[in-house]
């Protein structure tokens, strides 16, 4: 499998948009998350839909996979707006855009923007998450 390019986060521009990421949800991934974040209401198992915090999870990690992080990084911050349902099979699109990027001292604050569509580019998420970096 190739290794996806990552971004080392020094570089990286307020407006900076990273490529678009395409994905899937499959039942498989979806009684992961269940399992992981020992969800009992029984929704997501009996439903095709996909529970929101595990698109965002998704985003948040397809972010991660995009960026040189290095030791010491600290996630300070997120919001999400859901604003559409996903099933079981729709595919995603994940966009990530860098909003802001201050250096203060020796250290580094990066807020990204988040935004994904589905199959029919309908948007379903939009957010954002702030990170302070050593």
């Amino acid at each position: 499998m190739l290794e996806k390019e990552k971004f080392e986060f020094s570089q990286l521009k307020p407006g900076y948009e990273f490529p678009a990421c395409v994905c899937q949800f499959d039942r498989n991934m979806v009684s992961i998350y269940i399992q992981a974040t020992g969800d009992v209401s029984g929704l997501y198992r009996d439903t095709d839909f996909v529970p929101p915090m595990a698109i965002a999870a998704q985003a948040l990690a397809t972010l991660a996979e995009s960026i040189s992080l290095p030791p010491g990084t600290i996630h300070v911050s997120q919001e999400f707006e859901f604003t559409g349902i996903v099933c079981v099979g729709d595919t995603l699109t994940n966009q990530a855009r860098i909003s802001k990027h201050q250096q203060r001292g020796a250290l580094h604050l990066l807020a990204v923007v988040l935004n994904v569509l589905n199959q029919k580019g309908e948007q379903v998420l939009n957010g954002s998450a702030g990170f302070v970096l050593p």
